[in-house]
């Protein structure tokens, strides 16, 4: 799959922040069906790499896309979350949704951070944050700080496997 991306941007340079935002945005969207962050980091990796764009821009984009994605979730989980927990696939997992649940809702805001960093739960923590009764704004504040932190190791990991593959 990269393969196909990595010719796309090489015939269309101009589109590669699309390209970024488009991933980062998927990669945190509980729609997307876990769209993996290796292809993300894969992609920075090739934009930093060929200079299509520069690092400030690569991880601006990436954090805007993912802080959009973010919030999506979030208000999706606001509005349809209690209806998609009433069918039967999710009343089967139950038990773990709620286990899940009252540990967000002890962590509110840390768990916002802390999935951020955890790629396996990345996309659902702000749904599930959305189904409970975080305010928007707390969870607006924390996924701010949680994507500003990523970003700061986004461009290190970035700058690191640039040098190393580069």
């Amino acid at each position: 799959m990269f393969n196909n991306i990595e010719s796309f941007l090489t015939a269309n340079n101009e589109l590669a922040w699309i390209a970024l935002f488009i991933f980062a945005f998927l990669e945190s969207f509980i729609l997307s069906f876990m769209v993996s962050s290796l292809i993300l980091f894969s992609l920075c990796v090739f934009v930093y790499n060929t200079d299509l764009l520069s690092l400030q821009v690569i991880v601006f984009v990436a954090m805007l896309g993912s802080h959009t994605g973010d919030m999506s979730g979030f208000f999706f989980g606001k509005t349809l979350g209690p209806s998609i927990l009433g069918t039967s696939f999710i009343k089967k997992r139950e038990k773990n949704i709620q286990r899940a649940q009252r540990f967000l809702e002890r962590r509110g805001s840390y768990a916002v951070i802390m999935g951020r960093f955890i790629p396996a739960i990345r996309s659902i923590v702000p749904f599930l944050l959305g189904i409970s009764d975080l305010k928007a704004v707390r969870f607006y504040i924390a996924d701010v700080i949680a994507c500003s932190l990523w970003g700061a190791a986004l461009a290190f990991l970035v700058i690191i496997s640039g040098s190393i593959i580069g």
